[in-house]
């Protein structure tokens, strides 16, 4: 009984400890908006110039729940503006899919508004792939992938299993991993993410998305470049 009840005391502070992050990060955000009187896709560029080759994929996890799809569209707007090709957006539950007719209405929207009268033109020239994650790419689609691939080894399709040709076999991260994760939520966990996308993805936690500026991105990206990149080794 004594141990049941250590183990909701502690319980009880981390959650507690977990939502003060959550509302210090918001009030900061909130700050930084009003301390900034306009940003557009000139000042995100010229902000961003000196880092370097910007990452291909980005991926975005989402932990918190009921999240706003005005939050959500932002980071997308971002990096579109600065040259991903590939942006993924998770959540467990795949709750994001189903929003994602009003996912694509607002960041029409937002990057109308957001590239508006700006001298310098975004680096995306082509239109990037958006795609939703949920825990069924994960193991689930798993176990899709190595029935798919006995069925063609049976009926001869295939004649032997190579990297290449495996990856064709997945639903999602056909040969386009992420290089950079932001994670949005205090807990410390991916959440049931496919776990081998990720094994050279730089993984950036953040308390929450909620109000997040510009300036939160940016600070996310001076880490990313920051970071020293080992591709494993």
């Amino acid at each position: 009984m004594m141990y049941e009840g250590f183990l909701f005391v502690i319980h009880l502070f981390l959650h507690t400890y977990c939502q003060l992050q959550v509302a210090a990060q918001f009030f900061l955000n909130l700050m930084r908006w009003w301390r900034v009187s306009k940003w557009n896709a000139d000042i995100l560029l010229s902000q961003t110039k000196s880092l370097g080759r910007m990452p291909g994929h980005v991926s975005l996890l989402f932990l918190e729940e009921d999240v706003p799809v005005q939050d959500i569209v932002k980071p997308i707007v971002w990096c579109i503006c600065l040259g991903v090709t590939t942006i993924s957006l998770y959540d467990y539950y795949g709750r994001l899919r189903s929003k994602k007719i009003e996912i694509d209405n607002e960041l029409r929207e937002y990057y109308s508004d957001f590239t508006k009268d700006c001298k310098s033109s975004p680096k995306q020239q082509i239109t990037p792939k958006i795609q939703f994650v949920s825990v069924e790419n994960g193991r689930t689609d798993l176990v899709y992938a190595a029935r798919d691939i006995a069925q063609d080894l049976i009926n001869g399709v295939v004649k032997e299993i190579s990297k290449e040709n495996y990856q064709n076999y997945h639903k999602v991260f056909r040969n386009d991993n992420p290089d950079l994760m932001l994670k949005f939520g205090c807990y410390t966990t991916l959440a049931g993410y496919p776990p081998w996308p990720v094994h050279l993805t730089e993984i950036i936690s953040l308390p929450t998305c909620h109000m997040m500026s510009p300036n939160n991105f940016l600070d996310s990206l001076n880490r990313y470049f920051k970071i020293e990149k080992r591709v494993g080794k």
